[in-house]
């Protein structure tokens, strides 16, 4: 799906654009993949409009996907990788059971940023790597 609100693009040399990202994992809309060979990190960074029927309506997110050499990066590379696609402040919301990616989120309308999901509240967090990765269960599932 186009859109005339683009996928946040990295700041800095060392980058290298690895082409469109495949639309089943960007929820159908436009994603971007890109490599920074120096660390071994990926991203996918997209737009995209992701409803909660128990939460408010954000609008379009900017959604950053990262993983390290096919493994879970640290919370500091991930730091970094939110710093240089201009991402600081999103929210890091994973659901994937032992996912390896780290999800960060940003709604485009500057207001609601800061917003945190309601899951944080209502799911439980499922904790790994030493207090370093938190993602959330699924509750109500029978």
């Amino acid at each position: 799906m186009e859109s005339i609100i683009k996928p946040k693009r990295p700041s800095g040399k060392g980058w290298v654009y690895e082409g469109s990202a495949d639309t089943q994992v960007t929820l159908g809309y436009e994603g971007h993949v890109w490599w920074f060979p120096e660390q071994g990190i990926s991203v996918i960074s997209a737009v995209e409009v992701a409803h909660d029927p128990k939460d408010i309506d954000k609008g379009p997110e900017y959604h950053v996907s990262v993983s390290k050499r096919g493994g879970r990066c640290s919370r500091n590379e991930a730091k970094f990788v939110c710093k240089v696609f201009d991402m600081t402040g999103a929210e890091e919301d994973n659901h994937v059971p032992n996912g390896f990616v780290r999800n960060f989120w940003m709604p485009v309308a500057e207001y609601l940023i800061g917003h945190e999901c309601h899951c944080k509240d209502e799911e439980p967090a499922m904790v790994e790597d030493k207090g370093d990765f938190v993602w959330r269960g699924i509750t109500g599932i029978d």
